[in-house]
């Protein structure tokens, strides 16, 4: 019975293993996203890049995950980028409407690149009153 048991014991353990992947895998990703937000919005790092420097990394290391967010008007990552862009908070929503609603015009071809999508992305924003800095 006892050689039995230790038969049975490495299959036993070995399947423990194989439900941490997706959990780690989540947690994985959640940190990088996490960490790209706090390394480009951080003020106090030494060697700090500008604040259009810092958007422009952001975007072009995420961009279709941001590509993604817009069309669907929010998300994790549209979320960063406002905060990036120093949307206020109360204005979020007015944010990713106009990313849902301008999407056409933000990716007007499959060759879109980060900063053409970002420089147009200035325009509209800076077109809509409800989003121009007080």
């Amino acid at each position: 019975m006892f050689v039995g048991c230790l038969v049975v014991l490495p299959f036993f353990l070995a399947g423990c293993g194989t439900t941490s992947a997706p959990t780690e895998s989540s947690t994985k990703t959640l940190d990088k996203t996490s960490n790209s937000t706090m390394d480009a919005t951080s003020s106090t790092s030494p060697g700090n890049k500008s604040s259009e420097a810092r958007v422009e990394q952001f975007t072009r290391e995420n961009y279709a995950l941001v590509k993604r967010d817009m069309a669907a008007g929010g998300g994790e990552y549209l979320t960063a980028l406002g905060v990036l862009l120093e949307v206020p908070l109360e204005k979020e929503d007015i944010f990713f409407a106009l990313s849902r609603g301008k999407y056409a015009a933000l990716y007007p071809a499959p060759q879109t690149t980060a900063s053409q999508m970002l420089a147009q992305l200035h325009l509209e924003m800076s077109a809509d009153p409800r989003l121009t800095h007080d």
